[in-house]
């Protein structure tokens, strides 16, 4: 049997796939949430002590929080903690929760990949307009949303292709 043939080399290169993409991601999370909470600190010090303020501030921080929002929210699905109310379901056997996760990851799945859609068409039809205080293009904060769309319905690939080929005698 080949290696590309064998389930658990598939689900062990998956798995690989998305624990780097899951560390960048973090790390960048991680980095933005800095910039946010410094520049959040520094425009509170501006404001109260020097009576002045950084113009495009406050509008750049909700900016960069979109980001963490759509970025966050991929990173979840990747690991497994997209929102759920699981008493019902730990109360299955192993393989009913199994194909439970799969079903409800595919869910997840499918309504981002019509958030992507849609959301494109919309940036597409409204993203050239110019943000009026810090001049740059709209469409790159907006482009957030499908960003987010595509990493949530990559992860719920992988999640689907991770719990489907894992072995029930391990759980």
């Amino acid at each position: 049997m080949s290696p590309s043939a064998n389930p658990c080399g598939l689900r062990h290169r998956i798995l690989r796939l998305e624990a780097l993409t899951t560390r960048i991601l973090e790390k960048l999370l991680s980095i933005t949430f800095m910039v946010i909470f410094g520049l959040v600190v520094l425009l509170v010090i501006l404001r109260y002590v020097f009576n002045t303020t950084i113009v495009g501030g406050n509008e750049a921080t909700v900016m960069l929080f979109i980001y963490t929002t759509a970025l966050g929210a991929a990173v979840d699905v990747a690991r497994g903690k997209h929102i759920i109310v699981d008493a019902f379901v730990n109360t299955l056997p192993a393989g009913a929760r199994r194909w439970l996760d799969g079903f409800n990851l595919a869910l997840i799945g499918i309504l981002n990949a019509f958030l992507l859609k849609y959301s494109s068409q919309w940036i597409s039809s409204v993203g050239g307009s110019e943000h009026p205080v810090l001049h740059i293009p709209e469409g790159i904060v907006q482009i957030a949303l499908p960003t987010g769309c595509a990493l949530t319905v990559l992860f719920c690939i992988t999640r689907i292709v991770s719990v489907m080929t894992a072995d029930p005698a391990a759980e």
